[in-house]
């Protein structure tokens, strides 16, 4: 059970990174101020870092076998 939560995290991740990829896009090609853009994207660069380190820390530290323990499958 554990490896099917593992693959479906790691789909999400990777959605959550092609949504990431769009952004940056946006926030690279479509700048009105240079300056104010590269600011952006260096925000954004750093709370996406925090976001995925934090979110896979805790992602690590859930018992998947005590959660599901309950349900019969």
């Amino acid at each position: 059970m554990p490896l099917i939560i593992t693959a479906v995290y790691f789909l999400l991740i990777i959605i959550f990174l092609a949504i990431g990829g769009a952004i940056v896009f946006h926030l690279l090609f479509y700048k009105i101020n240079r300056h104010v853009s590269g600011l952006m994207f260096l925000i954004y660069l750093a709370g996406v870092l925090f976001l995925l380190i934090s979110n896979f820390i805790l992602f690590r530290q859930v018992n998947w076998y005590q959660i599901f323990s309950g349900f019969n499958f």
